[in-house]
């Protein structure tokens, strides 16, 4: 089970913790500081990934099931989040 996933964009790392015990499971190439990225939690699939610039950089963690909710974190001045339910960059709803 995964209660928590951690992304960091210093180290390019995703971490997930279990209340007993914490993986570095995934290092990702590609991100660029100081340009906004998107966190997309598929509950459908059970799929975490991040993106940057429209395109999807990697997934971070998969087989995701159960109930989540979003904490975020930033350091340094400057920075700002949002939380938002959408899709991903480049789908649309149909309709």
């Amino acid at each position: 089970n995964v209660h928590c996933c951690y992304v960091s964009i210093v180290d390019g790392r995703c971490y997930w913790y279990d209340w007993a015990d914490y993986q570095s499971d995934m290092i990702f190439d590609g991100i660029q500081s100081n340009t906004p990225m998107g966190l997309l939690l598929d509950l459908e699939e059970g799929m975490l990934s991040i993106y940057q610039n429209g395109q999807r950089l990697a997934t971070l963690k998969d087989g995701l099931s159960g109930e989540y909710c979003w904490y975020a974190s930033v350091y340094g001045a400057h920075n700002s989040i949002s939380i938002k339910r959408g899709l991903p960059p480049g789908e649309q709803r149909a309709g």
